[in-house]
């Protein structure tokens, strides 16, 4: 396919820039979005991150550390594999560059192969991983300086494209089952074991394979998600105001956010959110979601 002109969404504010690039459609079922965020603030800025989907991300800075739920801050690898959380993630960050691509689950499922559950909540050095030596030297040549944010995301078709291969089995029920549990519905796990052609036990491990986490806890983040999105796109509204329908009671809610972040809601609203502010501003713009993982493809799955 010939070289696209790919459309660029940035937004900045005196410490970040980031900006996002979608896939070209025959990739969109597989990746969220290509991310790049630059530091130029003094110092190490603290970030605590809400849950995301699967993705692959390069750091090049002095200073990169995180930690996915509780415990110390460890050194991240230069390249990173990183599976679906469903709880917060902190980290510490100095001036640099952050490339990132987000995967869908269909996207891991194609291009990872490995059981996500294996990785849910954690990252991994990508360079540990021989058989994805592809996305390896495609980060070496991104951080190589050598080329301009368009080439990158060129880098990043070509790469994609090459690794896609034949369809895997399964990935039409993976693509319906990602579309469902992103509606915004409710929906039993019998429910959608049923759509998508299986017993419930066939269907827990199904999820847990290509999404990293059974269907109620898949539910539960995206259902905090949607509740954390609209705060943070509007942080004059009230808590309660910002409440997903599924919650029972603010009570409810805030059992949710202990769980996932670590803290309380009102804690979490007076800590700096100098990256998630701008990831939440600069998705919600180019895609009309505030985070990753409320992502659903706009690509079609091919039959």
């Amino acid at each position: 396919m010939p070289n696209r002109s790919p459309t660029i969404t940035e937004v900045t504010s005196e410490q970040v820039t980031m900006f996002v690039a979608d896939p070209p459609p025959d990739l969109m079922p597989y990746l969220s979005g290509y991310y790049c965020t630059r530091i130029h603030a003094d110092g190490v800025l603290e970030e605590w991150m809400p849950p995301e989907e699967a993705n692959l991300r390069s750091g090049v800075a002095p200073h990169y550390a995180a930690r996915i739920g509780p415990g110390e801050p460890e050194s991240v690898p230069r390249f990173i594999l990183s599976g679906p959380t469903d709880r917060g993630t902190y980290a510490q960050v100095s001036r640099g560059e952050y490339w990132g691509i987000g995967l869908t689950p269909a996207g891991w499922a194609r291009f990872i192969g490995m059981q996500a559950s294996d990785f849910a909540n954690r990252f991994d050095d990508l360079a540990k991983y021989p058989e994805l030596g592809a996305l390896h030297a495609m980060f070496e040549e991104v951080i190589s300086g050598s080329l301009s944010d368009r080439d990158v995301i060129r880098l990043f078709d070509r790469t994609f494209r090459a690794l896609l291969g034949e369809r895997i089995e399964r990935e039409g029920a993976i693509h319906a089952v990602h579309l469902a549990i992103g509606s915004g519905r409710a929906m039993p796990t019998e429910q959608l074991a049923s759509m998508a052609g299986m017993n419930v036990r066939t269907f827990e491990r199904f999820c847990k394979r290509h999404f990293g986490f059974p269907p109620a806890a898949l539910q539960r983040r995206q259902r905090f998600l949607r509740s954390l999105g609209r705060f943070m796109l509007d942080p004059s509204m009230k808590w309660i105001e910002s409440l997903d329908s599924h919650y029972t009671d603010q009570a409810h809610f805030i059992r949710d956010f202990r769980n996932v972040m670590g803290m309380t809601p009102g804690e979490y609203a007076e800590r700096p959110h100098p990256v998630t502010s701008m990831a939440v501003r600069v998705t919600n713009k180019a895609a009309g979601v505030a985070m990753q993982a409320l992502h659903t493809p706009g690509g079609r799955a091919p039959r």
